[in-house]
């Protein structure tokens, strides 16, 4: 006859059935996408595009909630577009790649250079809600909404020893800072001695109106970057292109023309022929 079983080794079993149900039932949520295992080739070519030609964000906004955030990011493309990424469980922008069901270059930007995405969150084309909230409670803060010291900086204001160490990324390409170009970085003098690239400064003043406020602490800048804004997106002296699109590509001196160095080029020729539209 078959032996029985122990009634400890049946509550053992048990126990662990229960502790496997229970892992299931904290992996509910469904990807609203297939998961990436690796990263598709497709998503490495335009990642090389992302990360080499200039992108420029004009504004960033958090939104969601606290158990599913959410951000929307306004940036310029590298022809001078306006765009307008969501970055949320199924992310969007409304260029006109992504309009077509693809990656584009503008999410790949926002992902891996603003908030500091990991490469294997990157590459997803759906998030979960706890990869949202990871994600932003890791990512480089909006500039702005972080407390800053006045009243110890605003005493020394104007004084190169106000001036915060060069280091990090600026926040307005997110790039980071090279010592050795210490005279193309300039630096909140007025309040909290933060540093910030002086072509982004005179691009993102240009684009903006109003007096010049520092991206960080928005007190008044004191350097003569050639134009001044005040925070607010303003695209008064933009036109709009034939595609719909506002575009920015005269103030923030772009040629408004495609660089198609990193594209693939047989699929550049077969699918515009050397011209096509800007995005």
């Amino acid at each position: 006859p078959k032996p029985k079983r122990s009634p400890t080794k049946k509550r053992k079993a048990e126990d662990t059935s229960a502790e496997k149900g229970k892992g299931k039932e904290k992996d509910t949520e469904k990807r609203l996408r297939r998961h990436r295992a690796r990263p598709p080739q497709s998503y490495l070519e335009i990642k090389a595009r992302a990360l080499t030609q200039r992108l420029t964000v004009l504004s960033r906004e958090r939104c969601g909630t606290a158990e599913v955030p959410e951000e929307k990011v306004i940036m310029a493309g590298s022809t001078g577009n306006v765009y307008t990424q969501h970055i949320c469980q199924v992310s969007t922008c409304d260029c006109p790649h992504a309009k077509k069901g693809n990656q584009c270059k503008h999410i790949i930007y926002v992902m891996l250079r603003v908030l500091k995405a990991k490469e294997e969150v990157g590459y997803q084309l759906a998030l979960t809600s706890s990869e949202l909230r990871e994600l932003f409670a890791n990512a480089t803060p909006i500039p702005g909404t972080e407390p800053q010291d006045t009243d110890t900086n605003t005493a020394n204001a104007g004084e190169d020893g106000n001036r915060k160490p060069i280091e990090g990324e600026c926040p307005i390409c997110y790039a980071d800072f090279e010592l050795n170009d210490r005279k193309n970085i300039v630096y909140c003098k007025a309040s909290c001695g933060n540093n910030v690239h002086r072509d982004c400064m005179q691009s993102w003043a240009t684009v903006k109106a109003g007096k010049a406020t520092c991206p960080y602490c928005r007190a008044r800048w004191e350097e003569d970057v050639g134009a001044t804004f005040d925070g607010k997106v303003e695209f008064e002296g933009a036109v709009r292109g034939e595609d719909g699109y506002v575009n920015v590509a005269r103030q923030l001196g772009l040629s408004g023309g495609r660089d198609y160095s990193s594209y693939h080029q047989p699929w550049v020729t077969q699918r515009y022929g050397g011209g096509g539209y800007r995005y």
